[in-house]
């Protein structure tokens, strides 16, 4: 039986109007999940590059939710660009953080 890899995980913030991810480039495996929480509960969405290799490419998430975007095993692979917006009342702060996909 294979052991499940624990998920990788994304912190995002929003401070002062800057949004930031801790790690800002995440290195992902085949198999393996990314996982994103925002701090503060601030509802928040990501959307994948037009590249992307994923058929879903927009994923919001309301407050106290997060995202898991599991990585398929046969995801080519390779750096990934994305869209955060993060929603603080009637403003969108937004950051472009990227994935890399390991084999």
């Amino acid at each position: 039986m294979e052991k499940t890899k624990p998920p990788v995980s994304v912190k995002i913030t929003l401070t002062k109007g800057l949004v930031q991810c801790a790690p800002c480039r995440t290195y992902v495996r085949r198999g393996q999940s990314i996982e994103w929480d925002c701090a503060k509960n601030f509802p928040f969405a990501i959307h994948l590059g037009y590249d992307s290799p994923f058929t879903k490419v927009h994923h919001q998430a309301l407050r106290q939710q997060r995202i898991r975007l599991n990585i398929a095993k046969n995801t080519p692979c390779g750096s990934y660009k994305y869209i955060i917006a993060v929603f603080n009342g009637s403003k969108v702060w937004i950051e472009d953080p990227e994935f890399i996909v390991l084999p």
